[in-house]
């Protein structure tokens, strides 16, 4: 699934920046923060969806981590 793909590299990205930032006594901007979360829920939600047969949530879902995946990429320049 090149979502997943693309989804697990913005992950490792920003927890590698995470590391970075925290090593320099700095946090990650809550929104980027947030928006991560949000990834990755609405990940497992489709995940959930797709194993009890629940195709339009599983879309509905699907949509919003592409949409939330985008954003990260935007804020990675990619």
């Amino acid at each position: 699934m090149l979502l997943a793909t693309r989804a697990n590299a913005a992950k490792s990205s920003i927890d590698n920046l995470r590391r970075r930032q925290a090593a320099s006594g700095l946090g990650l901007r809550g929104d980027i923060a947030a928006g991560l979360q949000r990834m990755e829920y609405y990940l497992d939600e489709c995940e959930a969806a797709l194993k009890k047969g629940e195709s339009t949530a599983a879309k509905k879902n699907l949509d919003a981590g592409e949409r939330e995946t985008s954003k990260l990429e935007d804020f990675l320049g990619r």
